[in-house]
């Protein structure tokens, strides 16, 4: 409850000196009778000074002064500090130093608080995260942002890159567009190229008519968000030619003048598309192609086991492993929210959209897991009501400041997965240009993680109703769900105050048997009981947050107590948290095998009749080839082949007509515009002759050349229809769904003298 009136309120900006000043006039209310004097202005002070520093950032400056008519030694000051370090005693120690022992009394007299904040730069050494690829692109200094109205930046990013590349004198004019002299060298481009524009932007295909045109220039496009990694459209593979940089994202292009700037790395190699931190890590092997990204000596074949976390082997046996990390507890910033929405727009098919109008949303910090403090130092004012129209866009503008200032954050709902994740995704995906990484079950988000934040339900922990946490976890009599009638909650009840209203409201249908009849025991001694609308929700909603946060915080310091394990930082269900648990605490090296995804055998996609003719190939010469039916196919000069033996260096690939673009089956119909035959025969050409030309001994075979061998041949035939390989293949998992029901009525039965057993096949179709 607050025990303070605000008389006035008003907020005045300098932008010349980036300050901002708030004044914020108030009266402490009368104190109830019975109450203790010192705890009741204590409080009052402390929300007070919450309301002074909302909505500020931990490192912001704030000071504050203090006045009163009755003040005789005039205002009072405290000066300039970060607002995490505002406490409760700094304040009332100007405000009793200037306090006249012959005042009226406290609770009588309005004071003035004035606040004056001043944003401060964050930084933690790192880039920080931006909201949106325009926010992003104006703040890179390779980047330079493409502002036009029109549908020409294609062809203007174009220009301020050769700009650029050429050295051009006038490069400053042309970035800034002085003149419009961008335009115009943008549409005199476009002209010489006979480009026509669509109305949607350009795409690859006027990509490719700048190229053509541009014969002295390279054009490579970007994807923003990959960090170089992903390369939509390179226009030539000569190296020497001059790179015209450009990033993509949304039909919008923008202009990159420095590699390393614009994908945050020290060295960015053209070639292989990827960005280093260190220029010395970027080393290739001559015999495979592979990158090495390690100073250990590089072994051909070997890869980096994520499971076994070492370099083993392509084909080596995997093991589940001990975990020997440590809860992650240093730097971490919990929130936990609740929403409340109204109804009251009607869908087709009578659905009703909610609509978000509360947030209520309470942050615990490392400095402030364990009190009970309403300011803390570090993370700042702890439990904050949003009530707005639309507090989604200010919770989540919380959210994603919050993530530079911590190195991990986590938010929490009960049955987020089902409702409140709901509205974070719909922001996220409409408001940002943020990418989220989903973990979903259905249309339910299990996990919703952008970057270091991370949203969780903490219904996917312990299944049970808000209502049920109390008692559950031992919380005491202080926390208790109430009810509130939630189809009550319309706009024009907003300022209601009268009796409870009516059942209906409350929905007792949709409530299970027990809970129906204590919700109308409840409702009985209470309907005479004055409801206030705008009091209620905010209590409602605030209780359902108090509830959530002791019981999660509760549970999080069991969990590491006895399992060692922090379950909402490593973890985003009860099942995960137990499987961490068992690694970090019970689990032994080399004893439970985790099986390659695809077993060890027929992992590769390959068709029956290719394997035919490698069983064949290896009776033939009487060699071992290593092909998809016996392990994983072998990779030669960085490509997968169907069959190869390292003895002899020979190389086995077996051409599909269809897949490879056979010339002498397939003669009509060679261009497709979707995916040409010639394209794929050219593919499978280029790829034969790379392995020539690297000294490898290739056998090749058409499938319909092989076919006929084998209607011609019986030996080949009835050697490849008995093979092992072919007649034992690895049982296939989803031959288990097939089959009746094998449900049983007695585990165990003993006939009777003259008694048959019989059992019933019900087939369901």
């Amino acid at each position: 409850m607050e025990k303070f009136v605000i008389a006035k309120d008003f907020v005045r900006k300098v932008r010349r000196f980036n300050l901002t000043g708030r004044t914020l006039e108030f009266k402490i209310k009368p104190i109830p009778s019975g109450s203790e004097p010192v705890s009741w202005i204590r409080d009052a002070i402390n929300q007070v000074i919450a309301k002074g520093i909302e909505g500020l950032h931990p490192e912001d400056q704030v000071a504050f002064s203090f006045c009163c008519k009755q003040f005789s030694r005039g205002e009072g000051w405290l000066k300039f500090r970060a607002a995490r370090d505002v406490t409760y005693d700094d304040v009332w120690k100007v405000i009793s130093d200037i306090y006249q022992s012959n005042s009226s009394g406290l609770n009588t007299e309005t004071f003035c608080l004035g606040v004056t904040s001043m944003k401060m730069p964050a930084g933690r050494g790192k880039g920080r995260n931006y909201n949106s690829y325009n926010e992003e692109c104006a703040k890179r200094k390779g980047i330079i942002s493409i502002n036009n109205k029109d549908n020409m930046c294609l062809p203007r990013a174009l220009v301020v890159a050769i700009a650029f590349a050429t050295k051009d004198p006038e490069m400053v004019k042309i970035r800034k567009d002085t003149g419009k002299i961008q335009r115009d060298k943008a549409i005199e481009l476009t002209k010489n190229a006979a480009v026509t524009i669509p109305a949607a932007g350009c795409g690859i295909p006027e990509l490719q008519q700048f190229q053509r045109h541009l014969t002295g220039f390279k054009i490579v496009v970007y994807k923003y968000g990959t960090k170089g990694r992903d390369v939509i459209f390179k226009g030539t593979e000569e190296e020497e030619a001059p790179s015209l940089n450009l990033l993509y994202h949304e039909g919008h292009y923008n202009t990159v003048t420095s590699l390393t700037s614009a994908f945050l790395c020290q060295y960015y190699c053209e070639t292989c598309h990827i960005p280093y931190d260190y220029k010395e890590r970027h080393r290739r092997c001559e015999e495979c192609f592979k990158v090495v990204q390690s100073d250990r000596k590089h072994t051909c074949g070997e890869i980096y086991c994520k499971i076994c976390r070492k370099h083993a082997p392509a084909d080596h046996l995997c093991y589940m492993q001990p975990d020997a990390g440590k809860p992650k507890t240093e730097d971490l910033l919990f929130c936990f929210y609740d929403l409340e929405t109204r109804q009251e727009k009607q869908l087709e098919g009578g659905a009703r959209l909610h609509e978000p109008n509360l947030c209520v949303f309470k942050q615990c910090c490392n400095t402030c897991l364990n009190t009970s403090a309403e300011i803390c130092k570090k993370c700042g004012v702890r439990l904050q009501v949003l009530r707005c129209n639309d507090p989604i866009s200010r919770f989540m503008e919380f959210i994603l400041n919050q993530r530079k200032i911590f190195k991990q954050v986590v938010v929490v709902a009960h049955n987020g997965q089902a409702f409140d994740h709901q509205f974070v995704l719909n922001y996220i995906l409409t408001a940002t240009d943020l990418k989220p990484d989903l973990i979903m079950r259905g249309k339910k988000i299990i996990m919703l993680s952008l970057g270091n934040v991370k949203f969780l339900d903490s219904l996917n922990y312990f299944p049970l109703s808000l209502s049920k946490l109390p008692r559950a976890f031992g919380l005491g009599a202080g926390f208790k769900k109430g009810y509130f009638p939630y189809l009550f909650n319309t706009t024009a009840n907003t300022n209601y105050v009268g009796p409870l209203p009516p059942v209906e409201y409350y929905d007792p249908d949709n409530m299970k048997e027990d809970d129906r009849i204590k919700f109308l025991e409840w409702y009985e001694q209470n309907k005479s009981d004055t409801f206030d609308m705008q009091k209620d929700l905010v209590a409602y909603c605030i209780s359902d947050v108090e509830i959530l946060t002791a019981a999660c915080l509760k549970f999080r310091q069991q969990m590491i107590e006895t399992g060692n394990v922090c379950p909402f930082t490593e973890a985003c269900t009860i099942a995960s948290t137990c499987n961490k648990v068992y690694r970090r605490n019970f689990l032994q090296p080399n004893t439970i095998g985790i099986i390659p995804k695809g077993g060890y055998r027929w992992r590769d996609n390959q068709s029956k009749v290719a394997i035919q003719w490698l069983v064949w190939m290896e009776k033939e010469q009487n060699i071992n080839i290593v092909c998809a039916a016996k392990q994983q196919e072998a990779r030669v000069a960085g490509v997968k082949v169907d069959g190869y033996c390292a003895e002899t260096n020979q190389v086995f690939e077996f051409h599909g007509c269809y897949y490879h673009g056979c010339p002498a089956c397939f003669k009509n119909g060679r261009d497709d515009p979707t995916q040409t035959l010639n394209t794929r025969y050219e593919a499978t050409v280029a790829k034969t002759e790379r392995l020539r030309d690297l000294g490898h001994h290739l056998i090749q075979i058409w499938e319909c050349e092989f076919r006929r061998q084998l209607q011609q041949n019986a030996e080949i035939c009835s050697y490849v229809e008995n093979h092992p390989l072919l007649v034992n293949t690895p049982l296939n998992p989803r031959d288990a769904f097939f089959g009746g029901r094998t449900g049983n009525t007695y585990e165990y039965y003993k006939c009777k003298d003259g008694e048959k057993i019989k059992y019933v096949y019900v087939c369901s179709l």
